[in-house]
């Protein structure tokens, strides 16, 4: 379906990409110096409890768990890093008769007949969800395979997904 088709634009909803740089470079700033130093933390109570008597707890168990979350900063930033240079220039265009997504000089005219589903997944109202896009998290299952995901760094994103919500709803 042409631009054309898709009836006069009624909405632009522009992704706030920088932040998702920023949140990109926060994750893997604080993941690497936490995962090295766990790393550290964890041969050392590894040398030390060969050397003392067991006394029914592992141990382990805590330098685990921060090379776990050292590790898991490190992911979470790897993927919102590749989310934020995939993602440029993202802006959803809603019209009347369906949503134009565009990013990184790729455009995707997108009717309501083209929608297979709409996902909606429920996010936490904290102010660190809302600054990281956590609040709002939809995606938009597309009826000949692929999907768009609408997040809570897309300025206005609760209309623009009430929107596509109330334009497919099935009977």
């Amino acid at each position: 379906m042409s631009e054309a088709e898709l009836g006069p634009v009624r909405g632009t909803y522009p992704t706030d990409n920088r932040r998702r740089g920023w949140i990109a470079t926060i994750l893997l700033l604080v993941g690497v110096p936490v995962t090295a130093l766990a790393v550290v933390f964890w041969v050392a109570v590894e040398d030390m409890s060969g050397k003392t008597p067991q006394t029914g707890g592992d141990p382990l168990l805590l330098p685990s768990a921060v090379v776990g979350l050292g590790v898991g900063l490190l992911l979470m930033g790897v993927w919102t890093g590749i989310w934020y240079l995939t993602h440029r220039g993202e802006v959803f265009e809603l019209r009347d008769n369906g949503v134009r997504y565009s990013r990184s000089g790729r455009a995707q005219s997108i009717t309501w007949a083209d929608i297979d589903r709409v996902s909606i997944r429920p996010g936490k109202d904290t102010a660190l969800a809302r600054w990281v896009g956590g609040d709002v998290n939809c995606t938009i299952h597309l009826a000949g395979g692929g999907k768009v995901t609408i997040t809570g760094l897309t300025e206005g994103a609760g209309e623009l997904v009430e929107h596509v919500e109330t334009a497919t709803a099935r009977p």
